[in-house]
């Protein structure tokens, strides 16, 4: 048996102040990586358009230190890529769910430093429980390659 967490970005509010008249489009994109590692492979997930899916050990709601690590970063025009924040979301966030029900969380992303930002990430969780791994879905790495953010601008 398999739990799959589907994570589904909803949006994210604040990535206005990363824009410039050098930078005028941000590519936003999101990584995330399971703590801890339960074993020497931690599957990663696939992407399916804005979803990721993380299969998860059925240990990782037991364990109090279990958490995903969500990294959001711009791509720059000019300037490369660069990391905007991160967040921990904990097992407990998650909880168990039961099958098709879906939770919506939001985080203040934090700084590399720690500082709080202004950025709020919206996501949605929901989980799958199958009985094995999907064909598209790697074993091999421990960081998901995001997919573009959708941004909330305000006046």
């Amino acid at each position: 048996m398999t739990v799959i967490l589907e994570l589904t970005l909803v949006s994210t509010e604040g990535l206005n102040n990363y824009t410039s008249c050098l930078n005028p489009i941000l590519k936003p994109f999101i990584t995330v990586t399971k703590f801890p590692p339960f074993t020497t492979t931690t599957p990663t997930t696939a992407w399916d358009n804005n979803m990721i899916r993380v299969p998860l050990d059925p240990t990782f709601f037991s364990e109090a230190s279990s958490c995903l690590y969500l990294q959001l970063f711009i791509k720059r025009r000019i300037m490369g890529q660069d990391q905007i924040g991160w967040c921990f979301i904990p097992a407990s966030d998650i909880g168990l769910l039961t099958p098709d029900s879906v939770r919506y969380l939001s985080y203040r992303l934090r700084g590399r430093d720690g500082s709080r930002r202004h950025v709020i990430i919206n996501i949605s969780v929901r989980l799958d429980i199958t009985t094995s791994l999907s064909p598209n879905i790697d074993t091999t790495c421990y960081t998901v390659i995001g997919i573009p953010v959708t941004a909330i601008r305000r006046a």
